[in-house]
Formats: structure tokens, sequence, C-alpha cells
């Protein structure tokens, strides 16, 4: 018997084995299918908001798939050495490739087509979105399914199975979900998590294949995770700028930043906060317009003339033609510093923006779809209307519009799916954002027709990093109440 009717007798034994399993994943697949399909009518009439069932559901799908890949792996457990099915004896290539077969047939195919099914249905265009379909397959496997098999091989049954799996969804589960405030970059640090990801699983399912020395096996594993967080955790920021820099390339033209003036003041500020003061410090921009510059992220030192550092991080705003660096400073440092020299280094992270396109929404609810945003238009909540824009296995990208504001603190210049998104993203595959109206433009029934909506939709065509340096400058003129920082 050759290797590949070998596996296929493995597969055939497994699914026969397995059929109720096999039939409770199948049956929440219908049900994700079921529930999951919603229309831009369905949209509209849920006021914009996506379905209820998510997050439970999700959960039960994930703890489905474990507990298959754990059965199915254990039917021909590798520790120990008095199982059955060495005497027979099996091929390990044969028995790697069953396994791997009943994976893709019952798990990844499945919902695959269940995805494919709920995009086409909810009136989205499949052809656009095959990209994120096969690479949601790729996020589950290297995400869910490869850490659960090497777990799987570890351990002889379910009971020493679900404590290991906990263990570790516990332990990564930080790391992988946090919000490391890398917005659209967040690839670079996930890819390398991911090749990390890979290899260990992969050591592991090679080891206990091919020695089956379990507790070497798992120490060895334990070993290599560790490792392994500690170096995603410690990924720094300016790799992964510096990889996006070299795909898609750094500012064509000159660009300088330099501390601006501050506004003049006639009295001091109000001491608001005991503890600590703002300041904003004025940057000016050339060689680019500040709408189409984002911050990823800006770090501002100061440092006195006898040597006391401050590092602080700042947040960001537009402000007419300049950036605003809005920083907080310790009391005590603040109050020593204020009328001394002082010198300024900022340290910035920045994502330029070009290939401007807008487009037209109808303010009469009728969608239109947009690359990027997705499909968008006007949906009617409780006592006023949204506008939404969904799109298929990622949030709706950013963009610019003077009738459109973030709904809820959305920012929509971010663009990061939060913890619960992301965790659904890999299970229900359209995603949807909210926004309210400036103005009047909210209004249920208003009197007469409105002009549509104008989208303004832009491209990241540069990532760089700038150093910015200024001295003896007052940190008294530049200090704010917390009134005028909102």
């Amino acid at each position: 018997m050759t290797t590949i009717q070998q596996a296929l007798h493995i597969f055939r034994k497994d699914a026969r084995h397995l059929r109720f399993e096999i039939a409770a994943v199948a049956l929440l697949l219908t049900i994700l299918m079921l529930t999951g399909i919603q229309t831009w009518e369905g949209l509209q009439e849920s006021g914009g908001r996506m379905p209820d069932s998510a997050a439970p559901l999700t959960v039960l799908l994930v703890i489905s798939w474990s507990l298959l890949i754990a059965r199915v792996i254990q039917t021909e457990a590798l520790p120990g050495d008095r199982h059955f099915w060495l005497t027979r004896p099996y091929g390990r290539a044969s028995l790697v490739l069953s396994k791997a077969l009943f994976i893709v047939a019952f798990i990844n195919l499945p919902l695959l087509a269940t995805q494919a099914i709920i995009v086409s249905l909810d009136g989205l265009p499949l052809s656009s979105n095959l990209g994120g379909l096969f690479g949601n397959q790729v996020l589950l496997t290297v995400g869910l399914l490869l850490p659960m098999a090497a777990i799987a091989a570890l351990t002889r049954n379910l009971a020493q199975f679900l404590p290991a799996a906990v263990l570790v969804g516990a332990v990564l589960a930080g790391p992988v979900m946090e919000r490391r405030g890398y917005g659209d970059l967040e690839w670079v640090p996930s890819l390398f998590g991911a090749v990390l990801g890979v290899s260990i699983a992969g050591l592991i399912l090679w080891r206990q294949y091919r020695l089956r020395r379990s507790v070497n096996t798992a120490l060895l594993g334990t070993a290599a995770t560790a490792i392994g967080v500690i170096l995603y955790v410690a990924f720094p920021q300016s790799a992964a700028f510096a990889v996006q820099s070299q795909l898609t390339g750094s500012p064509d033209g000159p660009f300088a930043l330099s501390l601006g003036q501050p506004e003049p003041r006639g009295e001091e500020p109000v001491t608001v906060n005991r503890y600590r003061q703002l300041a904003a410090f004025p940057l000016t921009v050339e060689g680019a317009n500040p709408a189409d510059l984002r911050i990823q992220s800006a770090e501002l030192t100061f440092k006195t003339l006898s040597g006391v550092r401050r590092r602080v991080r700042a947040r960001v705003e537009v402000v007419g033609q300049n950036l605003m660096h809005v920083v907080s400073l310790d009391r005590t440092f603040f109050d020593a510093a204020k009328d001394s020299p002082v010198s300024l280094e900022a340290e910035l992270y920045l994502t330029a923006y070009g290939n401007a396109r807008s487009a037209d929404v109808p303010m009469d609810g009728t969608p239109v779809y947009i690359s990027g945003p997705g499909q968008c238009g006007v949906a009617a909540g409780y006592s006023r209307r949204r506008f939404v824009c969904r799109s298929a296995f990622r949030i709706p990208q950013p963009f610019l519009s003077d009738r459109v504001i973030p709904w809820e603190g959305y920012d929509p210049l971010v663009g990061q799916a939060d913890l619960r998104s992301r965790f659904q993203a890999l299970v229900y595959p359209v995603m949807a954002r909210s926004y309210q109206f400036v103005g009047g433009d909210d209004e249920l029934a208003p009197t007469a027709p409105l002009r549509p909506t104008s989208l303004l939709v832009r491209e990241p065509i540069a990532y760089f990093r700038y150093t910015m340096e200024a001295a003896n400058i007052r940190l008294g003129d530049f200090a704010i109440n917390d009134a005028e920082s909102r």
C-alpha cells in the first residue's frame, strides 16, 4: 500500500469514527450561514448593527474545531508506546498526511464555502475579496489549527488536552490580541509572529511524529514559545516602518518639520491638575499637506541644561496648516524647568497619504461600493440616521468627509479593529462601522432631498521616520489648560 493509499485509508476510518463530531461542526457552520447573512436592506432595518450572535457562535466554533483536531490526532495518540496503531504499522508520512487531509476537509473547506456564501449573499463582490477569503484561512490555520494540532500531538486524551489548550490560549491571548498601535503596519509584526508560530508548531509536530519523545518535545516547545512571545512583544515599531518603507517608499520630495511659535497669551494658564501639566507644541510642515499626514507614533524628549531628561508620548492633532503635539508633563519637572532653557527632540513615525479619489454616496439609502471603505450608505437608527460602511475580512478603510464624523469615538484615520472584531473576523467575514453626520443630515425624515455625501478615499504612499530638534525653548510658553486640549 502506497503512502497516499494508506493516508486515504486512515482518513476514511477517521471520518467514520468521528462522524458525530463532524456533524456538530457542520451544524454550527449552518447556523453561522443562516445568522451571518445580512443584506443591505436588513442592515438598514437593524439601524446599521451587525448580528448580535457573533461572539457566542465564534467561541463555540473555535472550541468545536479544537476538540475535533484533538480527537482526530489522538485517535492515533503519539505519547506512549502501547498503542494499537503502532503494531499495524502505519507509516509516519501517511499518518501526518491523513490528519492534514482531515483538518482541511472538515474545517478549512467548509468554513471557506460558508464565508464565500455569506459575502456573496450580503451583496459584496466575491471576486474583489478572494484575497481576504483565502488570507483568512491562512490566519485561521496559523493562529488556531496548527497550535491546537501541536498541543494534541503532545497529549494522550482530552483530559490532558483541555487544560494544556486553555493554558496556552491564556498565555498567547494577551500578546496576540493586544492593540499594538501599529495601525495599517500591524501586518509586519503579525507576519513575524506567524512565522514564529508556524516554526514552533512545525517543530513540535515534526519531533512528535518522527521521534515521539513527548516530554523532551514539550519542554522544547515551552521554551521556544516563551522566547517567541518575548520576541513578538519586543518587536520594534521602527522595524515595521523600515519594512513597509522598503515596500512602499519614502517621500519623493523635500520634507521638513520645525517647531512653531507658541500662541500669545495674556495670562498664565490656570493649574488644573496638581500632578500633570499639559503643553502643546505646534510643528510647521514643509513639503506636504498636514491633512495628508498621519503621525503613527510621536515621542518628545525634553532635556534641561543640567542633564535631566523626560521622554513622553504625544497626542497629535491637525490645526490649520500645522501639526499640534499635546503632551502631559509631570508637575515637578514642569515647575522646575518652565522658565529655563530646554532642548526638545522629537522622534516621529509618519504615514503620508495620496492618490486621492472621491465618491458620492446617495442619502436615500442606496448603497455604493467603494474600493477601500467597502459598501457605504445611510441606515436609520432609533432617532437619527447613521452613515454605515462595511467590507469583507477587514474593517472599512479610512476616508475623509466634511459631512461624516467618527461614531462613538472611532477614529476613521486609525482603521484598527478592537479585540472583539479581530476575534470574530476569523468566523464572520463581513465587518461594519457606523459614523454620525455633521449638522442636520441625520434627520430621519428630511423635508427635501439631500445632496449626496462626498467621500475622499486615499492610499498610504509613504512610511518614514523623522527626527526634529529645537534648542532653548521655554516650556511655560507652551503650557495649556485641560479645556484647551479638548
